[in-house]
């Protein structure tokens, strides 16, 4: 798309060049018939053409670059699937009789509209506007580079082009449902709580011993009781709640990336409304590690990041997990929400749980997507693993947190 840019400015400029050369040519040919040939005719052709040669000289002789312009959106805050309204304003100092100029702005690819072109017809005037809808907007950052001005003369003989840097930075975040937020109760400690579906083991605080189990720490080991019974045994903490969670958003390429970041900023959205802290880690060809906190500003960077986004990644979510260190050293939940299901992925579900605690895997498909064999058969395998792993629609996000409740 830029060499097309760069080409089509290039031949902007040049064009005007063989317009003049031939306008002259044309204008020395009829003048050269008149004092050859003679007579009324002649003569006659020869002034019927000055006019029009004159106003095409004044024509080139005119600055394009007269015009100011601006480029104006309604309204400025967007979600994904929205409607903007694009308002493009002209304004010129000299009033030169322009007989059209297609004005055309220079759209992303991926929100094309041919409402973005139109011929209007200046006159005198000095100042004109047009306006163009962009419906169903998508997601993503979207550039908007230029605005090309094109005009000419009655004959057609000059065509005079200008293309004029507007650059401007269209942001859509993604759509977002509110999510049903239901807690769980517990009691712990001083006495109840609310929790919505969190446990985490506080090493602080011992309350036995138990068999050691593939995947404990090297810290959890009693080496009194080692010694003792000359069996491999574990501490066994007491079990804290948090409401804290960390979204792991999985980059994969699939058709459905983009509801899986709808309900991403869903479950962030529902969270930060409610009090709760959330944080975020997507990996790709570039990576994001937003850490767990609340408030609105976390809310805005995490709806930022999630603007942008895309499904760029090419290493596999079940290994970035493994070597990313610093997720193992949250205390939270940890969600990941991935519209690609596999062995590999559950398996580190399951290393996760027997060292930190909850792990939770959404699903995400489209409505009327069908759950294939293999999908399945995770599904059973995730289930015999007491891993939670909910598979979710896209018309499903309200009962997110109802679904972890039954499963």
């Amino acid at each position: 798309m830029k060499s097309l840019f760069r080409r089509s400015r290039f031949i902007a400029k040049i064009k005007p060049s063989f317009g003049a050369i031939f306008l002259l040519l044309l204008l020395v040919l009829t003048y050269s018939f008149a004092m050859f040939q003679g007579g009324f005719v002649s003569w006659f052709l020869f002034f019927s053409f000055l006019p029009f040669a004159i106003y095409s000289i004044a024509l080139l002789i005119y600055p394009l670059t007269d015009f100011q312009i601006e480029r104006v959106f309604f309204p400025t805050q967007l979600s994904a699937g929205d409607q903007v309204t694009v308002k493009v304003s002209l304004n010129r100092k000299i009033p030169f009789p322009l007989l059209f100029l297609v004005v055309a702005d220079w759209v992303p690819n991926e929100i094309y509209n041919q409402d973005s072109k139109k011929i209007l017809f200046p006159g005198f005037k000095r100042n004109l506007e047009f306006y163009y809808k962009i419906d169903k907007i998508p997601r993503g950052e979207h550039v908007f580079e230029a605005i090309r001005f094109k005009t000419g003369d009655a004959l057609g003989l000059v065509e005079k082009e200008k293309w004029f840097d507007c650059r401007e930075v269209l942001l859509v975040y993604p759509q977002y449902e509110e999510i049903e937020y239901r807690s769980l109760e517990s009691d712990y400690e001083q006495g109840g709580t609310a929790s919505v579906m969190q446990f985490q083991k506080d090493t602080s605080l011992v309350a036995g011993i138990r068999q050691y189990q593939p995947g404990d720490r090297f810290s959890w080991i009693d080496w009194k009781a080692l010694a003792r019974t000359n069996n491999m045994m574990s501490k066994e903490f007491e079990i804290r709640q948090t409401n804290d969670l960390l979204i792991i958003l999985d980059r994969t390429e699939t058709k459905n990336f983009e509801e899986a970041v709808k309900f991403a900023a869903s479950i962030t959205k529902s969270v930060l409304k409610y009090g709760g802290q959330i944080g975020l880690f997507s990996a790709g060809k570039d990576k994001a590690f937003f850490p767990i906190r609340g408030g609105d500003q976390q809310q805005q960077q995490i709806f930022l990041h999630l603007a942008k986004v895309k499904a760029n990644s090419s290493v596999p979510l079940a290994n970035i997990i493994e070597t990313e260190t610093i997720l193992f050293k949250q205390p939270a939940v940890m969600i990941v929400i991935t519209s690609v299901l596999s062995k590999e992925l559950l398996d580190q579900a399951g290393a996760y749980m027997r060292r930190r605690g909850t792990f939770i895997v959404y699903y995400i498909k489209k409505k009327n997507d069908p759950m294939s064999q293999d999908e399945l058969i995770c599904k059973a395998s995730a289930f015999q693993k007491g891993i939670i792993m909910i598979s979710l629609y896209d018309d499903e996000f309200r009962t997110a947190f109802s679904e972890v409740k039954r499963a």
